[in-house]
This record gives C-alpha cells, structure tokens and sequence, in this order.
C-alpha cells in the first residue's frame, strides 16, 4: 500500500493530565500495538506547514508512563527501518532514557523526556500528536528554502497567473508554461492537474516550480509523474523491516509510473526545487528527474521520506513511525540526504531585483537556451556549473 502523512506542525504540546495510578491503568496487550488506523494514514504525505489539520480520536487509552514508554521503544524495535542507516543503537538509546521517562512529573514532562530520545534520528516523519489534535515534531530541519512569497507574487504580476486555489495555479512566464504546485493534498487533485497541465500543453516548454511543496498525497504525485513520460518509467525502490533484527528488511520493491491520459508533456521541463521541499516531492523530482527533457534546478530537496504509521501512545497522544527507507532510481536514499537538483543555484535575492524572482528568471533564461531562443540569464543567477552543451542536449534527446 502507498503510504502517505502530514508532517508535523511547530507547536507547543498541551496539557494532558498526570497519568492516573497504577491501579487504574489499563494492560499493555496487544491494544498497546494498534494503530489508530488500520495500517496507516493514507490521505497525505508531507510537512508540517501543509498539515492536514486537527484529527478526531476515540476516547483514550489510559496508560502508565512506563507503559507508554514501552509501547513506543517496542513499536520502532519492530517496525522502524532506518536504525542501522542513521547509526543508531535502540537499545542503548532507550535504556538511557527509560529511568528519566518513569520520573517524568507530568504528561507533558515525559513527552518532552521521549522526544528527546527521538531527535537525534533527525526524521521529520517521527512526532507527537497531542490530545488536541497538534502535531508536536521531534527534528526541525535547519535549512533555510529558496522561496519569498512575496517576491514570487510580484513577479508573476504580468504572468495571467491563475490561481487554483492557494497552494496550485498556473501562468504563461517568459514565453513557457508555468505550473506553481505548493502541495500534493485535497483540494489539489487529478482533475485539478489535468486542467493545469492543459492549459500549457501547447507551450515550447514548461516551469513547474515545486520550492514549497512539503508533500502530500503519494499516489497524487505518482499519478503526476504519468503525466511527463510516454513509457514505464522507474520511480522509487522501497524496503520495510520483515524481522526482528534491526537489519532486517525485504527486497527492495521497485514503483512504476505507466503513462496516463491521452497525451503527455514530453517538451522540455524545468523543475524548481529546495529544502522545503518533503516526502511525496521528493519521489516525484528524484523520478521526474532521470527523463532527458527535465533539468532540476535550485536546491537539494528536504530529505524526508518514511511513509509513517500512527499508533496510540496513551493518555491521548499518538505517535508516528516510519515505515520504509525509500531510495530514487538511483538507488540512493532519500532520507537525509534529499534529492540533488543537475543545476545547484545559491539563494541570494538580497543582490536581486525585489520585483523578480531570481529562479524563475533563471529557469525561464535556461528553457531559452535548451529551445534555442538565447535568452540571457541574470549574472546573480548564472548557471556556470552546468554546461550549455549538456543543458541543451538534455531538452533536445
């Protein structure tokens, strides 16, 4: 099943009551294992500024801290993949906190002891979920993206930018199509796709600007990449944990995109990605990014891509754990890592006309050369590390 999350907002935890004594603690059976769906959220994958909202829960379960404690190192001993490739030792490393978490003076003292325990995976798809419905994270990322919300609307002034809904529209910048996508969630949808791409459809090439877009749907991402190639095309490989042993994992399971609908965009493409840039994003430019007509251009995406379940943790709070280590067609992983853009543009707009917007220009000067107009690119954002052979050999294969 394809997985798919919301990655977790900032946000202060909030006031769960001490847990009650033991004498009214409910057993950790088998109930201290469920998650809170059947297997896992399935409606989104992607970051915490994009989330999904406030979700509604069953009357909670009542746990001890201890059972708590031991409902959360038991449940990433079982199914967290990813111990090994961050070089960490689970056991060791929830030995040294059980003491402190079974002191904890209130629910909230332990969560903060737990998400402690937790950060130094540095995994945006591991968090909290408070009584409230907050997603509390246990890593923030310290990366800065390569995106000003401001700048970028002033810049599409004279673009007859058609604004879909907040977070997808699409405009005609320099001569190209130009396809803004700041999420892969509802109301962001096939339908809404389809009429994007069509209105580019007969442009010589096409801008599709991904800077912001912390993730969402997998399959709505996976069902765009059909959209771009006109044969089979390798997306991802996956891996889940199939034992005990930290290193136990499957084969790694190949994901395919088919074409799909009656025609697709095979002119050149030219995708804006950057650190803020999550999860369902990162599958699609890591296989959008192996096909001759397509240069990624900006920055490395995020590094966050886990495919996380929800289960209870008690008193209210759930818990998230991701559940494959997924690597591009390259067989690179993508957690922690991110995927590399071919042209690597440095985030300066202090040198930088306030109205423009330096990767916009960039990507409309670079689709110039590929098609052979020769529009010249801004100095502050002359792509020197790439050749000109190659990046007009790439659009013309």
């Amino acid at each position: 099943m394809l997985g798919a999350c919301a990655l977790p907002a900032a946000s202060a935890f909030r006031g769960a009551s001490r847990a009650p004594g033991a004498a009214a603690l409910a057993s950790l059976g088998a109930d201290a294992f469920a998650p809170v769906d059947a297997k896992e959220d399935n409606s989104t994958r992607g970051h915490s500024g994009l989330s999904a909202g406030r979700r509604q829960f069953a009357t909670p379960l009542v746990r001890s801290y201890a059972a708590q404690f031991d409902a959360l190192t038991e449940r990433f001993a079982a199914v967290y993949p990813s111990f090994p490739y961050k070089g960490m030792d689970w056991s060791a490393q929830s030995a040294a906190f059980r003491g402190r978490a079974l002191r904890a003076r209130s629910q909230d003292d332990f969560i903060a002891i737990v998400r402690e325990m937790l950060e130094p995976l540095n995994d945006l798809h591991v968090w909290f979920i408070d009584p409230r419905g907050n997603e509390v994270p246990t890593y923030r990322p310290p990366h800065v993206a390569n995106f000003d919300r401001g700048r970028w609307s002033r810049a599409l002034r004279d673009a007859s930018y058609s604004s879909r809904v907040p977070e997808a529209g699409d405009g005609i910048v320099g001569g190209y199509g130009y396809i803004y996508l700041g999420s892969w969630n509802a109301p962001v949808d096939a339908t809404m796709l389809d009429a994007m791409l069509t209105r580019v459809r007969d442009m010589p090439g096409l801008i599709l600007d991904l800077r912001t877009n912390a993730g969402g749907s997998d399959a709505m991402a996976l069902q765009f990449i059909s959209r771009f190639t006109a044969q089979p095309t390798l997306v991802s490989y996956v891996q889940s944990r199939n034992g005990p042993n930290m290193t136990d994992l499957d084969t790694p399971l190949a994901r395919v995109a088919a074409p799909s609908g009656s025609w697709q965009f095979t002119r050149p493409v030219v995708v804006l990605t950057g650190r803020a840039g999550f999860s369902a994003t990162e599958t699609f430019v890591a296989a959008l990014r192996t096909l001759p007509n397509v240069t990624v251009v900006g920055d490395t995406t995020g590094g966050a891509s886990g495919n996380p379940a929800t289960f209870d943790l008690g008193n209210g709070w759930k818990f998230t754990v991701p559940q494959w280590i997924e690597r591009g067609p390259d067989h690179e992983p993508i957690e922690g890592r991110g995927v590399p853009p071919h042209l690597v543009l440095p985030w300066s707009p202090e040198k930088y006309d306030r109205a423009r917007d330096p990767l916009i220009d960039a990507a409309v000067g670079l689709l110039g050369e590929i098609t052979g107009v020769y529009r010249i690119v801004p100095a502050s954002v002359d792509p020197a590390p790439v050749a000109k052979d190659s990046v007009r050999q790439r659009g013309r294969e």
